[in-house]
């Protein structure tokens, strides 16, 4: 594979033991909140579950639809992601694009170099077109791909979290402290929206390519006009992960934490909700800043909130 192709994705809602949870703001048609959900989970655990180190019981998790990739037009690393190339078969591994990404492991911070460490598994992923394209949409699609869409289409995956395996992960999605992922995948190729230039490599960009972040467009034969972007050719969907947000990484939050720790560690029945929510955004998004025995004593108190049901 010639590049590896990171990009943000929108969380559209959680399923626990209560049931199905909308994400706050998210208007969005969910194929697997809409429809039931024709999984067997306990069967698609038994094929995954040691590999990854994720448990067998299925009342262990929780079930997450997720916005992927948006088809025919540019995510922000303006990469994208035509129909034909979502939906092309790839016979040599038996399935769609899309496909690719059915069984891939759930991360931390694309640390996916040990798959032992992960924190879940896509169970499934759907075509959606049953959203219709706003007029902000079109416009983006037609700056990409010179169409205008009728439909918002994307990409749409479910993922399986094991609560038990980190709690403090499983408590930042179901309060709504972390509502994004971030899509890994590998790419044969990728094409630029204004020239069409073909490139396998770094070296094989064109100019358009190589300045592609100075946001230019630049006027069509057509009279239209094209943003500069990739659309990738050949590609592997390889995982999903949580991701640090750089917005978050204040002063404010983290000296805030070291307050609210205190009183877990000091075992208080006193903390508030909003108390429970700065553990949980800080330690979910920046767990690699947090000594190991702060974490320790976080993921403790975390798990006797899952255990108890709460």
């Amino acid at each position: 594979m010639a590049f590896r192709k990171l990009s943000a994705m929108q969380i559209l809602g959680i399923h626990s033991n209560r049931g199905w949870k909308k994400s706050a703001g998210r208007s969005v048609i969910s194929h697997y909140m809409e429809n039931k959900l024709a999984i067997n989970l306990e069967e698609r655990l038994d094929a995954v579950a040691d590999f990854y180190k994720i448990s067998r019981d299925p009342s262990n998790y929780l079930l997450i639809p997720a916005r992927a990739n948006s088809i025919g037009r540019l995510n922000a690393n303006l990469d994208g992601w035509t129909f034909p190339e979502i939906i092309s078969f790839r016979p040599d591994i038996g399935c769609r694009t899309y496909e690719t990404y059915n069984n891939k492991p759930h991360f931390v911070e694309h640390n996916a170099s040990n798959f032992e460490i992960a924190r879940g598994v896509i169970l499934d992923s759907h075509l959606n077109m049953d959203n219709d394209a706003d007029d902000e949409v079109k416009r983006e699609v037609l700056s990409t791909i010179g169409l205008e869409p009728q439909k918002d289409a994307f990409v749409e995956v479910i993922v399986a979290m094991d609560q038990t395996k980190d709690p403090i992960l499983a408590e930042g999605y179901k309060t709504g402290a972390i509502s994004t992922f971030s899509m890994g995948a590998d790419v044969e190729s990728t094409d630029c929206t204004v020239c069409g230039n073909r490139a396998k490599s770094i070296w094989e960009f064109c100019d358009h390519i190589k300045s592609k972040y100075a946001g230019r467009s630049y006027a069509m034969p057509d009279g239209t006009k094209r943003k500069a972007g990739e659309l990738c050719n050949g590609t592997v969907f390889q995982e999903l992960s949580v991701v640090s947000d750089p917005a978050d990484r204040t002063a404010e939050i983290q000296d805030g934490i070291l307050e609210v720790a205190k009183k877990v560690a000091a075992n208080s029945s006193s903390l508030s909700k909003r108390e429970v929510q700065e553990i949980v955004s800080f330690t979910a998004r920046h767990a690699n800043d947090i000594p190991d025995s702060l974490a320790r004593v976080l993921n403790h108190y975390l798990s006797k909130g899952i255990r108890n049901g709460e």
